[in-house]
């Protein structure tokens, strides 16, 4: 069983394709948010992701563009996102990518061949919002694998936890408990402009953080017909060729 792992497209139509053809052969496809914003191509992202992935679960910009709210993102991107929300996603989308994005789970729990999966965006602790970075510390990342229940918190039970959010390819484990983060397709920020992705070989219990070049020119080109305010114009083009936050 070999398992297709993405997050944070962002709206970027020629990284999802590039990822989507590299990773070919795969048997199944889970996707862990943030379909939306930055990127020029949301209606299509979303198209191909729904012909494409198996799960999906709710970013913080999918929440944002669903309900018209703010994605509680970091403060250095803030502006930027508000500003792609309200001149791209929320022009291009009509109302039924909007009733899509708004009936995504924030979470899903899954056995894929008598294993445990639990899909989350950001953390089991706060869903949407909270970051689990790569140098969190094993105090810290316990706190997080807690999810709150009518009943109170508790440790979720899985034996992989897959999340997002940071843009930042990570693996980590907590006790038998494995961890990954596949990276951001459209927008990584690991220094790396190239789109990431992760591959589960369930059957040998192997995972692989990889890379995909695409024609970031081709994107870039789409971004400059979109007619933005040229600062954000030349954060957006900037981000994507260094594929970190200036």
């Amino acid at each position: 069983m070999r398992i297709l792992i993405i997050s944070d497209v962002h709206a970027n139509l020629y990284a999802l394709r590039a990822i989507l053809e590299r990773a070919r052969g795969y048997d199944y496809a889970i996707f862990v948010g943030d379909s939306v914003d930055y990127g020029p191509h949301p209606v299509e992202v979303i198209d191909l992701l729904k012909e494409s992935i198996d799960i999906w679960v709710m970013g913080n910009h999918d929440n944002a563009v669903a309900w018209n709210v703010d994605c509680g993102c970091s403060s250095k991107m803030h502006g930027l996102s508000v500003y792609t929300r309200k001149s791209i996603s929320l022009k291009m989308l009509g109302e039924e990518e909007i009733r899509f994005l708004q009936s995504l789970p924030l979470r899903r729990k899954i056995d894929i061949e008598g294993t445990k999966f639990y899909v989350v965006h950001a953390t089991p602790r706060d869903p949407l919002y909270t970051y689990m970075h790569p140098t969190v510390t094993p105090d810290e990342l316990k706190k997080l694998l807690y999810e709150k229940t009518a009943e109170g918190e508790k440790l979720i039970e899985a034996d992989y936890l897959i999340v997002g959010h940071t843009h930042i390819p990570m693996l980590r484990e907590w006790g038998s408990l494995r961890i990954i983060n596949p990276g951001s397709v459209g927008q990584p920020r690991d220094g790396d402009n190239r789109a990431s992705y992760a591959i589960i070989e369930l059957d040998r219990g192997e995972i692989l953080l990889r890379k995909a070049r695409y024609d970031t020119e081709k994107t870039i080109e789409d971004i400059k017909k979109l007619g933005l305010e040229k600062s954000f114009e030349q954060l957006l083009i900037k981000i994507l060729i260094t594929g970190c936050i200036p």
